[in-house]
């Protein structure tokens, strides 16, 4: 595994006018093989740039708290300390490490951080919002476990520990009151609070609310969680850190490939198939959703010349070209997904055959993205009939996906299949 490049948020003592860090958070990096470097203190939208591309992953480290103005939210009297070089800086630099799918991990008031940024709140003060009998803010020493967290099943913090249940250590007074739409739970402590989430679809974002960077020395769980990151950010596995991507793929472009790329696609082929076989012995064709969707459903074809259409169609294109065809970026000299040129990839060499289905259903509707070149087919609805998230179910369903791979939350539709069992 070659050492990947780790940028670390720095701890900030505003009294003393300094930023520092604990030797845990290097170390930690440091042993999983990682190289793990202290980043700077800025909002400057063109340094925090170059830093993101320069760097392999990030680790939002714990500290401050975050300013309720984020989520939208008054200062409470019980409210700590805040940091505002911190928060301007770590929105900024979260949001861009997202936009390049960069591995991120994040600890305690990194938890909180992703939770905010991507649309989330927080309890502000947890003795006096959300009482329990829980200790969440422990004395020394910090490296001792101090409650029990129940990890969900299947999921991929589950998956890398191989526990139903483990014991953190815990340092904190805030925590996640309204979990964010785009990140699903890992575990949960007694009390009900979220201690750990991820971000379905994407390469790696871990975050957890105990301190690994403490307890790493003496407990092997935490150096897994450490050695996971560190591995995402090396680029070892094209399937990433949370399993396959929800996108299914069904061919290939015609155009000259790689080594590279023809190696992940022959891997991701082997995964695919090996799944499909435990799924479904006969699953339907793309074409045969789409008389599906019209015939049982009366389903109508959204116009291409829509807003929404090119807008959704921009999406898919832009995150099957990073996940699969990176070297076509390279070709076009797109160094950053930022500056959103990689729409100007010609037709040519990346096809697509999008199309976009409403299905009406009393006050809400289904809306069900399909690509045929791809094989690519997405559900999601708005509204609050119970009919919705059922037809939802039946399209995948006759795509192929059994209720049993539902309930078990299949890899191939990992961030699918986590959506429908809420």
């Amino acid at each position: 595994m070659n050492k990947p490049m780790i940028g670390i948020i720095p701890l900030v003592d505003i009294e003393r006018e300094s930023y520092w860090m604990l030797p845990g958070y290097m170390k930690g990096i440091e042993e999983a093989g990682g190289i793990p470097v202290m980043l700077p203190l800025t909002s400057d939208r063109e340094t925090l740039g170059k830093l993101v591309n320069y760097f392999d992953g990030f680790l939002f480290t714990g500290g401050h708290d975050i300013s309720p103005s984020l989520y939208r939210e008054e200062v409470s009297a019980q409210c700590g300390e805040c940091c505002p070089q911190r928060d301007e800086m770590e929105t900024i630099l979260l949001s861009m490490v997202l936009e390049q799918n960069k591995p991120v991990l994040g600890i305690c008031r990194g938890l909180q951080l992703i939770n905010v940024v991507l649309g989330g709140s927080l309890y502000q003060d947890l003795p006096t919002q959300h009482p329990s009998s829980v200790c969440h803010r422990q004395p020394a020493p910090y490296d001792q476990p101090i409650h029990p967290v129940e990890l969900i099943p299947d999921t991929p913090l589950q998956t890398c520990l191989g526990k139903e249940e483990l014991p953190v250590n815990s340092c904190h007074h805030q925590g996640i009151k309204e979990l964010a739409s785009g990140l699903q739970p890992m575990a949960y402590t007694q009390d009900g609070l979220v201690e750990a989430v991820w971000k379905p679809g994407s390469r790696f974002v871990w975050a957890v609310q105990w301190h690994p960077e403490f307890s790493h020395k003496v407990d092997e769980n935490s150096r897994k969680i450490f050695r996971t990151f560190v591995k995402a950010a090396a680029g070892d596995s094209i399937f990433g850190a949370d399993g396959p991507t929800s996108v299914y793929i069904k061919g290939v472009t015609d155009r000259e490939v790689s080594p590279r790329e023809l190696e992940e696609r022959a891997l991701f082929k082997k995964k695919k198939e090996e799944i499909e076989k435990s799924i479904t012995s006969d699953p339907h064709t793309i074409d045969q959703v789409i008389q599906f969707i019209i015939e049982k459903y009366h389903g109508k074809e959204l116009p291409g010349n829509t807003h929404t259409y090119r807008i959704q169609k921009e999406s898919i294109r832009e995150a099957l070209i990073t996940q699969y065809c990176p070297q076509l970026l390279k070709e076009a000299n797109i160094p950053s997904l930022e500056n959103k040129k990689i729409n100007e990839i010609p037709d040519e060499k990346f096809p697509m055959d999008y199309h976009m289905f409403e299905i009406l259903c009393g006050e809400g509707r289904v809306h069900v993205d399909i690509e045929k070149h791809w094989g690519l087919l997405g559900c999601g609805f708005s509204g609050n009939e119970p009919q919705l998230r059922e037809i939802c179910k039946d399209i995948m369903l006759y795509y192929g996906v059994t209720e049993e791979d539902i309930k078990t939350k299949s890899e191939r539709f990992s961030s699918l299949v986590l959506e429908l069992c809420l």
